[in-house]
């Protein structure tokens, strides 16, 4: 086997965790399945990755930032002037839509993950790295739409950012299940515009509304 440069022996392991996540579950990905799938000499792993538990942190943050850096592809440039942040959106979700589509075994890894994950963690409110990863990647995405449209959100960003977890979850999870991509498209849109509707211009956000004190006067003493 040609030797590899770090970078990519690191890659080509991720990929193989990912297909055989996919393919057999979380179980069944043991670091000699993977190492065969990469078609790698077992030795070779622990050159890339410490432990199975770091490959499977690096399979988590590889897709994450996929996923983001395909949805912040689709933003305006900053301050462009007919910017329209339902639109933005829309494009972003269309791109992840199109990442889903292209390479259903990512996805179905990434849902494997996230259930083992909450399986570990059943006992503790804590929210999981995976989904903190999916979180921050959201907020990210969502302050800089916002900001290239010339809005700002009316809520806070993180809680806008949980919605948009939320929306991609289910808009994955259902896609799996019937594989209707014009469905999706239509949840696409419906979901944006929704998403859109929580933000405002960002002048009107920066206005402080003031509001008169009330003025109490002293009951002046009857002539009577």
């Amino acid at each position: 086997m040609t030797r590899l440069a770090l970078a990519d022996r690191r890659a080509a392991l991720i990929s193989a965790a990912v297909r055989v996540i996919a393919r057999s579950g979380l179980a069944a990905a043991t670091t000699r399945a993977i190492v065969a799938e990469a078609g790698m000499p077992l030795g070779s792993f622990h050159y890339a990755f410490e432990s199975r538990d770091d490959l499977i942190a690096a399979v988590i943050a590889a897709i994450t930032d996929e996923v983001q850096n395909a949805a912040l592809g689709a933003l305006p440039a900053p301050d462009s002037p007919h910017a329209d942040l339902a639109a933005t959106l829309r494009h972003g979700l269309d791109r992840f839509l199109d990442l889903l589509v292209a390479d259903p075994q990512r996805e179905q890894a990434l849902l494997e993950l996230s259930l083992y994950a909450v399986r570990q963690n059943a006992l503790s409110a804590q929210t999981t790295h995976q989904y903190r990863a999916y979180y921050r990647a959201a907020e990210h995405s969502l302050t800089l739409a916002a900001a290239a449209c010339g809005m700002a959100w009316s809520v806070p960003p993180a809680r806008a950012a949980r919605l948009l977890v939320t929306v991609t979850d289910g808009i994955t999870s259902t896609w799996l299940a019937d594989r209707d991509t014009e469905a999706a498209r239509e949840t696409v849109v419906f979901a944006a515009d929704a998403l859109a509707r929580l933000a405002r211009p960002a002048r009107a956000a920066t206005q402080t509304l003031t509001v008169p004190s009330p003025q109490f006067h002293k009951e002046q003493p009857r002539a009577d």
